[in-house]
């Protein structure tokens, strides 16, 4: 048993973790939906055993063939939207620069960032898209209003379907129009929105990971760990524990004298750099660096980034956040679903996630 969970030290800490394309046999799985602490779970668990990384395209259901544990990181999908929203936007660390030159490009994301300022402003886009009134038209039958242009692309980010009823074409199949049999009609969809596609994680939610149905069987014949990124250290840590318990994983020791012995003559590592990642956002610094240009003002920051917190009674904010949990509800749908056959959570009397350590006995 040694040996084994020797070698698989030896493969996860001589080489780095495999990301989103190829899934190596018996690796573990861990499906990183954006704006999680995806960043922190992959930085952890690739400490103590072999580990393939799915980020930023939808699962396959041979992804899962020979996964130990497929772990799924998650978050309130009301608070994921806002985190994505604030992070990618040009108030949120992207030069403002960047967001005046990309205002007139067809990408959905920089038309996003056009309409709307604040999250606050999109959640209620998202709100009126849903709650137009009827009106008569002109054969005096009673008709939806006619959405406005920001209203169709705040309502399509948040469309399961990603769009396709709202814009005539997917957000996501937007970049692949040219190689498609469209109509000039199909391929323009809705006035304004001809040819583009989006890389947000705005609308890449759980639900667009487990796009495929087959996809949604495989993982149900899976032994599956959820990581809520509310109790994303408590969550990680039993995922490596329960890994250790079936001689899939090292503990803490183990890594660090293996790894040190790799490294003969070279600084030795400490056991506090297996510790679990305290922040792994990226700090203001390291984005002008990335990015360059010119940073927002404490000002900006106060005024545009709007965090629509969980527990604020201000009677906006909840009915804000009422709009985009209505507009999410088949997110909450989802989540419950893979809760119903996770390891570590069970839905309560009232349908909320709650944690499950019944795997400890």
């Amino acid at each position: 048993m040694r040996a084994k969970r020797l070698a698989l030290v030896a493969a996860c800490l001589a080489a780095a973790h495999k990301k989103d394309y190829h899934v190596q046999k018996g690796d573990v799985v861990v499906i990183h939906v954006g704006k999680t602490c995806g960043g922190s779970v992959v930085d952890y668990v690739s400490k103590f055993t072999k580990l393939s990384e799915i980020h930023l395209r939808p699962v396959m259901p041979s992804d899962l063939d020979t996964a130990p544990l497929v772990v799924v990181v998650v978050r309130d999908p009301v608070d994921r939207v806002i985190s994505a929203f604030n992070w990618h936007s040009a108030n949120g660390g992207r030069p403002i620069k960047a967001a005046i030159r990309e205002a007139a490009s067809p990408r959905p994301d920089s038309i996003l960032y056009h309409c709307f300022a604040t999250v606050g402003a999109f959640a209620d886009a998202v709100g009126a898209f849903a709650a137009r009134p009827r009106v008569k038209n002109g054969k005096n039958k009673e008709v939806a209003r006619t959405p406005t242009r920001c209203e169709l692309i705040a309502a399509a980010f948040l469309a399961e379907d990603d769009g396709k009823r709202e814009l005539g074409l997917p957000i996501a199949d937007y970049h692949k129009a040219k190689t498609l049999h469209l109509t000039n009609e199909q391929r323009a969809g809705a006035p304004g929105f001809k040819n583009f596609y989006s890389q947000e994680h705005l609308s890449r939610g759980l639900s667009w990971y487990l796009t495929k149905k087959e996809t949604r069987t495989a993982l149900k014949k899976k032994d599956v760990w959820m990581v809520e990124t509310a109790d994303c250290e408590k969550d990680t840590k039993g995922a490596i524990e329960w890994l250790r318990r079936q001689g899939e994983a090292l503990d803490e020791r183990e890594a660090v004298d293996y790894y040190n012995s790799l490294r003969p003559g070279k600084k030795q590592r400490a056991q506090r750099e297996f510790d679990f990642p305290k922040d792994h956002q990226v700090s203001h610094e390291n984005r002008k660096d990335k990015y360059g240009g010119a940073m927002r003002t404490p000002e900006q920051e106060a005024v545009l980034e709007t965090k629509l917190p969980a527990d604020s009674t201000d009677k906006r904010v909840v009915r804000r956040r009422a709009a985009l949990a209505a507009a999410l509800a088949y997110e909450y749908e989802r989540m419950n679903w893979l809760v119903g056959f996770s390891i570590n959570y069970r839905v309560d009397g009232e349908g909320v996630p709650r944690p499950d350590d019944s795997w400890k006995r």
